[in-house]
């Protein structure tokens, strides 16, 4: 049982970060804070659940609040790791499967960001793996997380080019939706130029499920979490039909 699929964050690993530079991780957890605010959580000392290399950990670090991370993927703790070594911040990562973990201690909040649940492909997996995030906080403890919307797995979102010829890091990415098994596939294909000229070729093929609202929510009531607020992503509306991620605040019962 997997959360991300270890195999789908091995030859990425590396170039992660490169690959997500365009991403304003600072802006993210404003938005996150922000969401705790709207229930008048204030996190101390938070489990960043997915974490990957770790970037959302830091900036949440920043604010003064007490970090651990955990990812199924071996090569992107590893990352992470390393960049913990080299930073100002004690933040702990530990390589865990979110279906399947016990760190043997407990947090008052919790995050999940960047549509990570959706690589959990089997519904049974994400009801332990919500069930385990919650033995995971106490009673009152908040998680924040995200989830792609089943509009935007289906809406061929996800086919994507970027040939930047001033970036070194370029890929050709086509998803593909099988709506029997309402999963989405992403074959990515990465080029890059290294420094001494030479190009490596690598290829990696992501799974996401698409998820109804009405299926987390129930998950969710059944595995000892309040809902609390859910939100288009980055408003603070009202998911609706058009909705391509939805963000949720939950509470430990």
């Amino acid at each position: 049982m997997n959360g991300k699929s270890a195999s789908q964050f091995t030859a990425l690993a590396p170039h992660y970060d490169e690959l997500m530079q365009v991403v304003p991780y600072d802006v993210w957890v404003d938005y996150v804070l922000l969401l705790f605010s709207t229930v008048e959580h204030d996190p101390k000392k938070l489990l960043d659940c997915a974490c990957g290399t770790g970037n959302v950990s830091f900036e949440l670090a920043k604010s003064d609040i007490e970090v651990t991370g955990v990812d199924i993927a071996p090569e992107m703790i590893a990352v992470a790791q390393r960049k913990a070594s080299e930073s100002e911040f004690p933040i702990r990562f530990f390589e865990a499967d979110l279906g399947d973990f016990d760190l043997g201690e407990r947090f008052d909040s919790a995050t999940c960001l960047y549509d990570s649940l959706n690589y959990i492909l089997d519904p049974a997996t994400l009801r332990a793996a919500f069930a385990r995030i919650a033995a995971h906080l106490e009673s009152g403890g908040v998680f924040v997380f995200d989830m792609n919307s089943d509009y935007a797995l289906t809406a061929d979102l996800f086919t994507q080019t970027n040939f930047d010829p001033n970036k070194a890091l370029h890929y050709n990415w086509q998803a593909q939706h099988d709506p029997e098994t309402r999963i989405t596939s992403v074959e990515m294909r990465f080029n890059r130029r290294e420094e001494d000229g030479r190009q490596s070729v690598f290829v990696e093929t992501h799974r996401e499920r698409a998820y109804f609202l009405d299926e987390v929510r129930e998950m969710l009531e059944a595995t000892g979490w309040e809902i609390l607020k859910i939100f288009d992503a980055y408003t603070l509306n009202h998911p609706h039909s058009a909705s391509e991620r939805w963000f949720f605040v939950v509470r430990r019962m």
